[in-house]
């Protein structure tokens, strides 16, 4: 069984981050294994948002697909986010090695 979390836009500043977990709306999808045992009945799966759990079926078309607008929301987020801190990264190593250079350079003030 795999567990999946998808929430809403969040922001990536620590100063927007309160008010996007205050805002954001927390949805978790549950999909369920399709190995069922003798005996066992096979459940469907499910998707819990604001608490309340959902069979994905029950949400219908238009539910679904932004349930998947979610996922590609969030996942892009992700990457950009991911971006962000290699760009960050390059950034300070780059003023790091600036800050070196202008040991050895006289400033003019």
């Amino acid at each position: 069984m795999s567990k999946q979390r998808v929430t809403g836009p969040a922001k990536s500043r620590d100063a927007s981050k309160n008010e996007a977990n205050q805002s954001e709306k927390e949805v978790t999808a549950n999909e369920n294994a399709s190995a069922v045992a003798v005996g066992e009945q096979a459940t469907q799966p499910t998707v819990t948002i604001d608490g309340k759990e959902y069979t994905l079926e029950s949400l219908g078309q238009q539910g679904r697909e932004q349930l998947q607008n979610l996922r590609v929301t969030d996942q892009e987020l992700q990457r950009l986010q991911d971006q962000l801190a290699i760009t960050q990264t390059a950034r300070n190593t780059y003023a790091r090695i600036l800050a070196e250079v202008t040991q050895s350079v006289t400033p003019v003030k």
